[in-house]
C-alpha cells in the first residue's frame, strides 16, 4: 500500500497531515502506511479507495466537478451508496467486472447486459425488483458471477 498510498497523497496536494485529517487518523498513522508498517483500516479503504476513483470521474460529472470539497462529497457517497461486496467469499471462480451497456426493463424481468474491458458482452434476465435493488442503470459499474454444472459448447 506505501507507494500507491504516498502518489495518492501527492496527486491531491496534500501533506501527510492534511491527509491523516481527511481520513480522521494521526499524521503518524499515514507515515506507518505509507512505509508499510501498517495498514489502513476497512473505513480507511473505503475513503481511500473513493478518492483513487476521483481522476476516472468524467471531469463534468456531478455539481463537485470544479469544487474539492463537494466532488470528495460525491465520492464518499458514492464509496458508502451501497454495501461493499468481498467477492473473495464466493464458491464462484468465473466472476466477470465491467459496465452495463444494455438494460430492457420489463414489468416483472430485465434483461441486463454487462460489458467487459476485453469487449466481451454477458446477458442475463434478473428480476425488474433486483435491478431496482441493487440500482442498475447503463453505464454503471457491474458484476456477472457465473455458477454452472453445465457447459454447452459448439463447434464453428
Amino acid at each position: 500500500m506505501s507507494q500507491p498510498l504516498a502518489r495518492l497523497r501527492q496527486r491531491l496536494g496534500l501533506s501527510q497531515s492534511a491527509f491523516a485529517k481527511l481520513l480522521g487518523v494521526h499524521a503518524m498513522t499515514v507515515s506507518k502506511w505509507e512505509r508499510g508498517v501498517a495498514k489502513p483500516g476497512l473505513h480507511q479503504q473505503r475513503i481511500l479507495k473513493a478518492l483513487a476513483r476521483a481522476p476516472d470521474r468524467p471531469k463534468n460529472a456531478g455539481k463537485g466537478a470544479t469544487d474539492p470539497l463537494r466532488l470528495l462529497s460525491e465520492l464518499l457517497g458514492d464509496a458508502y451508496a451501497q454495501p461493499e461486496i468481498n467477492l473473495g467469499t464466493l464458491s464462484a471462480t468465473n466472476r466477470f467486472a465491467g459496465r452495463i451497456v444494455e438494460l430492457a426493463r420489463g414489468d416483472v424481468m430485465s434483461k441486463v447486459v454487462i460489458e467487459m474491458p476485453q469487449g466481451v458482452r454477458i446477458g442475463a434476465v434478473i428480476t425488474t425488483d433486483s435491478v431496482d435493488r441493487l440500482g442498475l442503470s447503463v453505464g454503471s459499474k457491474a458484476f456477472a458471477i457465473i455458477k454452472a454444472t453445465e457447459v454447452i459448447v459448439g463447434g464453428m
